[in-house]
């Protein structure tokens, strides 16, 4: 075949490609206009700054070896102890660069071992950018917006049924804040045992819902689930790219091997930056959720004295609402210079999510919203 059929043949099927078409969301704010982002951020602490300039001058430009410095993964275990994950130590963490190449690792590595993965029909669509990147049998769940688009428990049930081993989950749910409670978690362990079946949980909004729920920290369960997330957000930290993934062991080798032969390594100065910051962490984290809980709460009043319809959500980040003319509304927006997540990008037609990062952008934003109302 000539040269310029096989790349033809290439981009085709590029195209044809309906995952790898997803869109790819920014993990960090471009403007102080800037509504879209999963999680809102903050200068970095002088001393954190200092350290990786240190680093830096100290011509620690390297890459580490893969699975990540050995006292980042210590605070990464504890971290992840502390907020009730489950019982991972720190010989099961990874280190990456950023939640997307934690996607990837896990659906490619895992989707291959276990005949595919289950996506939920509204998931991040870095989610299923990770799983077009190469042929893999996908199954979607079904989810209820009136549950803030979890899947539901019937569909986790029959996918299993069918055969499925795999599945893919996010909770709280990257398009609202939505997060199972604990009788689900439970329900959703009992039929993963009950079926042998294994799941990559995506807790990376965790720390913004007080007393999330964990799946792996169900009995017997750290031992066929995946977590990932991204390295203690809302710090700064998030032009680093600095993510986790935390499994048992066998998985955990496999995705390093992976992550070793065709991705790369977060540098040196951005995990001295996470290991600086860690300490000072909690402090900061509380004050934050304190801010955005009460920004929220605003924010719901104003959505409310709009008759604007509020998703289910847990997380205090995050505000997601459902519109009645997403077209117009956009394009109010955009006069106003926002930059906003809409729900088509996750699968969710018609849906705003605003990110809690700024009251002057938000209260742009309705007033955008209200224009765009009919009276």
């Amino acid at each position: 075949m000539a040269h310029s059929q096989t790349k033809e043949l290439v981009i085709q099927r590029h195209q044809a490609n309906a995952l790898l078409q997803a869109p790819v969301l920014s993990p960090m704010k471009r403007s102080p206009e800037d509504l879209s982002v999963d999680h809102p951020t903050r200068p970095l602490e002088a001393e954190v700054v200092e350290a990786v300039a240190s680093a830096l001058h100290g011509g620690q430009t390297h890459y580490v070896d893969v699975p990540g410095m050995p006292r980042l993964r210590e605070l990464l275990a504890g971290w992840l102890q502390a907020m009730g994950v489950g019982p991972y130590a720190a010989d099961h963490v990874l280190v990456t660069a950023g939640v997307q190449e934690a996607r990837f690792l896990s659906i490619q590595v895992l989707g291959d071992l276990l005949g595919g993965v289950a996506l939920p029909d509204v998931v991040h669509p870095g989610a299923l950018k990770a799983a077009g990147v190469r042929r893999l049998r996908v199954h979607r769940l079904p989810t209820e917006g009136a549950q803030g688009f979890l899947p539901t428990l019937s569909g986790i049930r029959e996918a299993l049924a069918g055969g499925v081993r795999l599945f893919y989950l996010e909770s709280p749910v990257r398009l609202t804040g939505a997060a199972f409670d604990m009788a689900s978690v439970k329900e959703i362990a009992h039929a993963l045992q009950e079926h042998d079946a294994a799941v990559i949980w995506d807790q990376g909004l965790a720390p913004w819902v007080e007393g999330c729920p964990f799946l792996a920290a169900e009995p017997d369960l750290a031992e066929r689930t995946v977590v990932l997330g991204e390295a203690w957000p809302g710090a700064g930290l998030e032009s680093m790219l600095l993510g986790y993934l935390a499994a048992k062991q066998e998985w955990l080798e496999m995705m390093r091997s992976q992550k070793q032969v065709i991705s790369i390594c977060t540098s040196t100065p951005y995990q001295l930056a996470g290991m600086e910051l860690a300490g000072r962490y909690p402090q900061i984290h509380a004050e934050q959720v304190r801010a955005l809980a009460r920004l929220r709460q605003w924010a719901v009043e104003q959505a409310r004295g709009l008759s604007l319809e509020v998703l289910p959500g847990a997380a205090v980040n995050l505000l997601a609402l459902r519109l009645r003319d997403s077209e117009r509304a956009n394009a109010r927006l955009r006069e106003k210079g926002l930059e906003v997540a809409w729900g088509e990008e996750f699968g969710a037609p018609g849906v705003l999510r605003l990110a809690m990062t700024s009251e002057s952008a938000l209260a742009k934003a309705f007033a955008a919203l209200r224009e765009a109302t009919p009276a």
